[in-house]
């Protein structure tokens, strides 16, 4: 299995909105993209199958403001047109983001012993990438694409810098709920939110002051929650028993969001090996998650454990 780079991926009009999180696409959308890749590349002349995936992000654009810096923010929607009697349609647009991205894409068939049948699957590559979506945006150009040497992978990754590689925290979130039992919605809670705390101080003629001061995160480093996966909530349908579906020929399972703890980390110097960034599905029976090759123990959320909490 070798590794090849699609590098400079932009995307205009990403969903930018994964379950209850925003402000990146969901760790899934990559990997369906790369699924998509695969089925096509597979079937070509080139016999290319791709697999597992890195993400590095160079840049991003949320479609959102704020008033003030004290409000929430808010999502800058589109207007769609007036219905015919003259009425907003009933459309819920969704929240988007422009982003530029580079991918590590695990690869197998790629020809290493010829130079020119190289090029010509890595540009077929290059090209196919460029006819799909990305987390629903379109994807208006691609630098370029070509092999990674994974025995050198901190130069390969410094070859894409400036950016941030996102890394499976998982055990962040199954070290805090050992530490604090029973309250796992809080805990995954507590790497997105910013938490103050009152420190009251007596000056030099005794009078208390308080002063406001950021609590720290429980982790240390660039810690997101992120929505990792699916679980199954009902047993599975045979093919054609659920109406208005899109595939009629597979099996359909209602499923709900599966949410975990991921780390941004911008030094390729702390990334000991390729498989510490590269994502891939793992299916458990009910859960269809994602994670990182080098992640064995995992921890993660569904909304059951909203149930529980609340």
């Amino acid at each position: 299995m070798g590794y090849l780079v699609l590098k400079g991926v932009s995307i205009a009009n990403a969903n930018a909105i994964s379950g209850i999180t925003w402000g990146f696409p969901a760790i899934s959308h990559f990997l369906g993209f790369i699924h998509a890749l695969s089925r096509k590349a597979i079937n070509s002349e080139h016999q290319l199958t791709l697999a597992g995936c890195g993400i590095i992000c160079h840049q991003h654009q949320v479609h959102c403001y704020r008033n003030t810096p004290y409000e929430p923010y808010a999502f800058a929607l589109t207007r769609n047109p007036l219905t015919k009697e003259g009425k907003s349609a009933p459309i819920v647009e969704e929240g988007r983001m422009h982003l530029t991205v580079s991918l590590i894409i695990e690869c197998d068939g790629l020809n290493t012993a010829s130079d020119q049948t190289k090029a010509k699957q890595l540009n077929y590559l290059k090209q196919l990438a460029q006819q799909h979506k990305l987390a629903g945006g379109v994807i208006t150009n691609i630098d370029d694409c070509y092999q990674l040497d994974p025995a050198q992978h901190k130069r390969e990754l410094r070859k894409l810098l400036p950016g941030f590689m996102l890394a499976d925290a998982s055990q962040c979130l199954a070290d805090l709920n050992a530490s604090i039992p029973n309250n796992t919605l809080q805990n995954w809670l507590d790497f997105s939110a910013f938490k103050y705390v009152c420190e009251v101080n007596k000056n030099e003629e005794g009078e208390e002051q308080v002063s406001w001061q950021r609590a720290a995160k429980p982790f240390a480093g660039y810690l997101v929650p992120v929505q990792i996966g699916y679980k199954k909530i009902a047993p599975t349908l045979a093919a054609g028993q659920v109406a208005n579906v899109r595939d009629t020929q597979s099996p359909v399972s209602f499923v709900e969001s599966v949410y975990s703890v991921a780390e941004w980390i911008g030094s390729p110097s702390r990334i000991s090996n390729l498989s510490d960034i590269i994502w891939q599905y793992r299916y458990s029976d009910p859960f269809y998650v994602c994670h990182t090759t080098s992640v064995v123990a995992t921890q993660f959320m569904s909304s059951d454990d909203f149930d529980d909490d609340f």
